[in-house]
């Protein structure tokens, strides 16, 4: 949610800002500003989308080579050119942008209004402008980072932040607390982001912000420290920033992102071109982590190394992977797609590895006293690893002393860094919104945990581990062969289906997570109400929505143990004239006089299945979606990443 980009250097800023901002667009907002440096501080900011802004910029032009821009998502405030970021004082002497929500907004703006500071917006980003600006006047002889820091200090909740001074033309201070932010380092030239997207094309030297640091940036270097210690340091002798006391170390990495990754590379949509992309972002996964040893050519292993090796400095020695197998039970904390896949973790780990696990909502996890021992593990899933509700969630186990295992896709995210140990999904960058193929590599995550942890506790033989493997590896072939046939056979039923108004999908078992997400595909971006239950619930209630015309999807495997209720359930749908698409297995014949449409998937074992049977959704989805005309890569009101609460 919200995007930040800031650059300091010797090019003109303003044409930099706005195409960093077309590079955030996918994290979904409702208007953008840029400030560029100056006597004042030059702010143009516009609601709806960056063209506007763009088009205003255009015709009147700012210079300058240091600024910062934004696109918001309206949290204080309606929509509106005045609500938009950049929020400066009333002379334009400061300027900031800023991700995040400030908790204790109401009560420093009845201060800072007492004492006369004039608020022009609804936001609570606004209070920041104003309170630095006083505590400057307070604190005689301090430096913008110890004012900025000691604003931070104040105020309560999330926040990525970049400010610019009217008083320092080479200066940017960047802050962070629970809301990502990354500094890019160039050839005289530096630059802050909330997403990697859009510093790639200029550098891919970067340092992530960690937990409650703050950057002084020049275009000459940058100096990272706390800003707790910054603030602890004030009218000791002994500290000075500029002489290198105080500084942290956090170290320079290499972005693993390429300009082409975020292209559409010919494609009309970035879900479409990420649908496409799953059989090469499946193998990327598996690559290194399923695997022939040479010394046994005849026999698969499963390697996660984020998982083998001991933590430096653990205590009795063993890895995150030996405590996960010794583990009382497994808790996934997890929102949106990423609970989805989530569901089908629990019963690949129940299947495969005979350990218990429970599934959390992290948003309703963190707002209730769970029960936690240090014996259990906590599994945190998360696309972008920036998802403020499953942070917390990991906060709180850690509190238990809980191991915490994190699963994303963006290498360096704070999941990442927070927990003991994770995953990389190497799905490669996830620019619609809708998640795709971010989904399908957490649940083959899940799936490799399930099938490594089976084995490792003796439950799973060689042999069967070998059988599983061997299936593994032909997904993605499976799946790249049939994609073509799939995608024009889902365009001709995307036709008879666009104009419905609602649609129910159902599932049994392992199938039932799939039904949730293709129900939550379909509205997200179609805004068609849907709904995913599983098989034998429709009786208890949402039967009476099934009538004329009503598209139901039925997922029917004929592995599944609950087929013959699912075969039942098909043809009670059809008496009730509702409109049937089943999903079912590539040589089966049962629904072709019943199903007004039949999807025939390629097989694999039943564990498996979810890899495929998913995608046929996303396409009815990407399709119905596409002739309605709907913002497909920015559905409205949602965002890529949730990083507030």
């Amino acid at each position: 949610m919200c995007g930040i980009f800031a650059y300091i250097g010797n090019r003109e800023a303003a044409a930099l800002l706005i195409a960093a901002l077309k590079r955030l667009e996918y994290r979904g907002y409702d208007s953008a500003g840029i400030g560029i440096h100056g006597s004042p501080i030059k702010i143009r900011k516009k609601l709806g989308k960056v063209q506007n802004l763009e088009n205003d910029v255009a015709g009147n032009q700012v210079s300058g080579t240091l600024g910062i821009a934004h696109t918001r998502w309206a949290t204080h405030g309606k929509p509106s050119d005045e609500n938009s970021h950049p929020h400066t004082t009333a002379e334009k002497s400061i300027a900031v942008v800023h991700n995040g929500v400030i908790e204790n907004y109401q009560a420093l703006k009845k201060q800072l209004s007492s004492k006369g500071y004039v608020f022009v917006s609804q936001t609570d980003t606004e209070l920041l402008a104003h309170l630095v600006q006083d505590l400057k006047k307070e604190m005689e002889g301090a430096t913008w980072m110890q004012v900025v820091a000691t604003a931070l200090q104040l105020v309560e909740g999330a926040y990525g932040v970049a400010f610019i001074f009217q008083d320092e033309p080479d200066l940017i201070i960047g802050a962070r607390k629970g809301s990502p932010l990354i500094l890019g380092v160039g050839n005289g030239e530096n630059m802050l982001a909330s997403d990697a997207s859009a510093i790639v094309e200029h550098t891919k030297d970067v340092v992530y912000l960690r937990e409650g640091e703050m950057v002084e940036v020049r275009r000459s270097g940058y100096k990272v420290q706390e800003i707790q210690k910054v603030v602890s340091q004030l009218g000791k002798d002994t500290f000075s920033p500029r002489t290198g006391e105080g500084l942290v170390d956090n170290p320079i990495v290499k972005l693993e992102l390429s300009l082409e990754q975020i292209e559409k590379g010919g494609y009309r949509h970035f879900m479409l071109k990420e649908i496409m992309d799953q059989p090469n972002a499946l193998r990327n996964c598996m690559r290194g982590r399923v695997y022939q040893p040479v010394d046994s050519p005849d026999t698969w292993q499963v390697k996660l190394g984020g998982l083998e090796k001991a933590k430096e400095g653990a205590a009795d020695g063993r890895s995150p992977l030996d405590r996960m197998a010794s583990a009382s039970r497994l808790i996934i904390a997890a929102c949106g797609t990423s609970w989805h896949s989530a569901l089908i973790g629990k019963y690949a780990f129940e299947n495969l590895a005979k350990m218990p696990a429970e599934v959390e909502y992290a948003s309703e996890f963190r707002y209730r006293k769970p029960l936690i021992s240090a014996s259990d593990t906590l599994l945190a899933i998360s696309q972008s690893g920036e998802t403020a509700d499953t942070l917390e969630a990991i906060k709180i186990a850690k509190e238990f002393k809980a191991l915490t295992i994190g699963i994303v896709n963006v290498v360096g995210s704070s999941i990442a860094r927070e927990t003991d140990a994770g995953i990389y999904l190497h799905a490669g960058p996830e620019i619609g919104v809708a998640s795709t193929k971010a989904f399908t590599g957490q649940v083959i995550a899940l799936l490799l945990l399930a099938l490594r942890l089976g084995h490792k506790r003796g439950v799973l033989s060689q042999e069967t581990l070998n059988s599983y493997c061997e299936s593994l590896q032909q997904v993605p072939d499976s799946i790249e062969r049939w994609l073509s046939e799939l995608s024009e056979q889902t365009k001709v039923i995307s036709k008879y289906f666009r104009l419905a108004s609602n649609a129910l999908f159902s599932g049994s078992g392992i199938m039932f997570p799939v039904a949730l997400e293709g129900a939550l595909k379909l509205k997200e971006i179609s805004y068609i109400h849907a709904e995913g239950f599983p098989v034998s619930e429709i009786r208890h209630g949402p039967l009476t929505l099934v009538k004329n015309f009503v598209p139901v999807v039925c997922v029917a495997m004929r592995s599944d143990p609950a087929y013959e209720e699912v075969k039942d359930m098909v043809h009670e749908f059809r008496s009730k004239d509702a409109a049937v698409i089943v999903i079912t297995d590539e040589d089966n014949k049962d629904f072709d006089k019943v199903a007004h449409f039949v999807i025939r998937c390629p097989v694999a074992k039943f564990e498996l299945q979810p890899l495929i049977y998913t995608i046929p959704m996303q396409l009815l989805s990407y399709y119905i979606a596409d002739m309605r005309g709907c913002s497909i890569d920015q559905p409205r009101n949602l965002a890529k990443s949730v990083t507030v609460e």
